[in-house]
């Protein structure tokens, strides 16, 4: 596993490990179906994690996360490749993302949609050890979504 992927995954972990095992399951599919196109399945899995995390002790950032993959998902699903992000991660949230929020934010969309993935990932490998095996063959993806942002800053 990439060093600083590997980093991240245990800096994070202790803040998502309380997710209960089921909402953790319902995000890797959130993420799965995302990252494999199947738009209408991430929208629908996005809505059940986010009723699954509603009340309890997690971190917000999953919510906003959830709710940022949502939308994405369904403005695809509609053909629609511009549609603008409505939901901003706040200052309190940028810790337990990837991207250094210290930073410059070139393109907010690729900002919000990477950082939110990449949560996504993080929080259902801590917390949903039946889906373990098909996350961490993801690895490369997050790797070029992270990739894909660091090239956007260099431009």
């Amino acid at each position: 596993m990439d060093r600083f992927l590997s980093e991240y995954l245990e800096r994070v972990r202790p803040a998502f490990a309380a997710l209960p095992e089921h909402a953790g399951h319902q995000i890797a599919f959130a993420f799965l179906s995302y990252k494999l196109g199947i738009y209408h399945d991430a929208v629908t899995r996005c809505d059940q994690a986010l009723k699954l995390i509603e009340g309890r002790p997690v971190p917000g950032v999953i919510g906003t996360a959830l709710r940022i993959v949502r939308e994405r998902a369904d403005a695809l699903s509609r053909a629609q490749y511009d549609a603008k992000l409505p939901f901003l991660f706040t200052k309190p949230d940028l810790p337990l993302g990837i991207i250094d929020p210290s930073a410059p934010v070139v393109d907010p969309d690729l900002f919000q949609l990477t950082n939110a993935l990449v949560i996504l990932y993080a929080a259902a490998l801590s917390s949903s050890p039946d889906d373990e095996q098909p996350l961490e063959e993801q690895e490369k993806y997050i790797l070029q979504l992270i990739a894909t942002y660091q090239k956007s800053l260099k431009k």
